[in-house]
């Protein structure tokens, strides 16, 4: 049977796991389900068309599954899906999506800390971290294993790819393609992701050829077109390297740049 504090709030039709913990002065909606080993600290709201997995964790004054901040949306039904073992601390708000039926959703193993947004209609993978202050507005995509460090911004519609980084208090409005180290206000690609390639059992080789593509989108001096040309006919075509291609060719908003460009966000 859930273990629910006395002062807490929890709609009748709220769909609750044997084990999930409520505590004091939280609220509960009638349309949320709460997974297996889910916890509510205290004082916090999850709200909503709102599901989670097992084994997440809200802090005090987070505000999960609100209604989105968006003058588009008009009362109808959307939906916030999380997965497993995420961690949402203190002042944190996820917002489902803004239009009938649609959604946002965040994987696995996430750890958002404090006063962390994550607007409607976004798309986050798993083991994300998302770092004090910052926020991602609509429709974002952030794939597996980013980094969003504090005090970051990213414009709506901006996609991060697996592993990368987006450095503390930049602000982008261009995709960052997947294992890039970006910094500033739209201050451009400044490396690889080392540190995360060797800390996820990247080998040597792909390593050098992350560097080698690099080297080529960002500092050669070509467009992106003939860099892409050039790293397909130069650089082995390994799994990593054929993403950033197909990220990059897929990319609506464009690119960020190399160190020398600047475009204001």
């Amino acid at each position: 049977m859930p273990k629910i504090h006395p002062t807490a709030l929890v709609d009748a039709n709220a769909r609750l796991a044997e084990d999930v913990e409520i505590g004091p002065f939280c609220i509960v909606g009638p349309n949320v389900e709460l997974g297996s080993g889910c916890k509510l600290i205290s004082q916090c709201n999850v709200v909503g068309y709102t599901t989670m997995g097992k084994n997440n964790i809200v802090h005090p004054f987070a505000n999960i599954g609100g209604p989105p901040q968006d003058h588009a949306w008009k009362g109808e039904r959307s939906y916030l899906r999380i997965g497993d073992n995420n961690i949402f601390r203190e002042g944190v708000t996820v917002n489902p999506g803004s239009h009938a039926e649609e959604e946002t959703v965040i994987g696995n193993g996430c750890f958002l800390l404090a006063y962390t947004h994550v607007a409607h209609n976004c798309r986050f993978g798993n083991n994300i971290v998302m770092v004090n202050f910052s926020g991602a507005p609509g429709y974002v995509q952030v794939g597996d294993c980013c980094l969003i460090s504090g005090l970051c911004g990213l414009h709506q519609f901006c996609r991060m790819g697996r592993l990368a980084v987006l450095s503390g208090g930049s602000q982008v409005s261009m995709d960052i393609p997947p294992f890039m180290i970006a910094d500033g206000r739209n201050g451009g690609i400044r490396g690889i992701n080392l540190v995360g390639l060797k800390r996820r059992g990247f080998s040597t080789e792909t390593i050098r050829a992350l560097k080698d593509v690099y080297d080529i989108v960002f500092r050669s001096g070509l467009n992106t077109t003939n860099a892409l040309n050039k790293v397909k006919a130069e650089v082995p075509l390994l799994p990593e390297v054929k993403e950033f291609i197909e990220f990059v060719e897929s990319s609506k908003r464009g690119i960020l740049q190399g160190r020398g460009a600047s475009r204001r966000a």
